[in-house]
């Protein structure tokens, strides 16, 4: 089996128009492992769903003991654990793993709950394309980017940051030529950006740099607001969004 780094994320969404969270090893959207061609997944019964059905802080406390247990045991079988869905008042471990397997990680997870009174349910289908990692688990582009903006908050948490001070913020664009770079820089000094031509590489795919700074808070939800009219509006003008960047401020 082909050794993975791990690279765990968790992002929040919407599934069946409920609050969810997905907790994600994004390792496997370049490595999987051979031979893992069959998707498994154990749902755990949440007894205290709490209002957003994602279970209370307590039992999630007992739901993650349980996780481990069950993820150690499914990878002494051959399981690989790639993720967990919470939602509806359902833990959803999810692993690949070789054909006719189901049977034992039943046996794991009966074991697992054995001094508990959740209930379970495993199942398995065919996946040898890892379908459902690709298309259900892992987020679509805004989430992406929601993930992307979350490591630069707390970089400069870790660095004593105050997210509530608004500072200067950059935000880089490329583009394939002036024109649409010109547009680009028109439309954003239109939203309060100060908005100017960037470097020019004659070797990059996206030649033409745009560069953008605007004084806005770092909290999370604000930040990525203000990363997604940007990312959106260098889309309308043909461009590619290379991220932002912010000063340490702190109290």
């Amino acid at each position: 089996m082909t050794e993975v780094v791990d690279e765990w994320e968790f992002y929040p969404c919407r599934v069946d128009d409920a609050p969810a969270s997905i907790f994600l090893n994004f390792a496997y959207r370049t490595s999987r492992p051979a031979g893992l061609d069959t998707l498994y997944y154990a749902g755990l019964q949440i007894l205290d769903a709490a209002d957003h059905g994602m279970g209370s802080e307590a039992d999630a406390k007992l739901l993650w003991e349980l996780e481990e247990r069950i993820t150690d045991a499914a990878a002494s079988v051959g399981l690989c654990f790639v993720g967990r869905l919470r939602n509806h008042g359902d833990w959803q471990l999810t692993f690949y793993g070789p054909k006719e397997r189901e049977a034992e990680l039943e046996q794991r997870v009966v074991e697992a709950l054995a001094d508990t009174d959740r209930g379970y349910r495993v199942g398995s289908k065919p996946d040898e394309d890892w379908s459902y990692y690709e298309d259900f688990l892992l987020p679509d582009a805004e989430r992406w980017q929601w993930i992307m903006d979350r490591r630069v908050v707390a970089q400069l948490r870790e660095a004593g940051d105050d997210h509530s001070v608004p500072r200067p913020v950059d935000h880089f664009v490329h583009f394939a030529d002036a024109r649409r770079r010109e547009a680009f820089l028109s439309a954003a000094r239109a939203l309060g950006f100060d908005a100017q031509e960037g470097a020019t590489d004659d070797g990059a795919a996206l030649p033409y740099g745009a560069a953008l700074v605007r004084k806005d808070k770092v909290e999370l939800d604000a930040i990525h607001e203000v990363v997604m009219t940007v990312l959106e509006l260098a889309e309308e003008h043909g461009g590619e969004y290379d991220g932002w960047g912010a000063p340490i401020v702190k109290p």
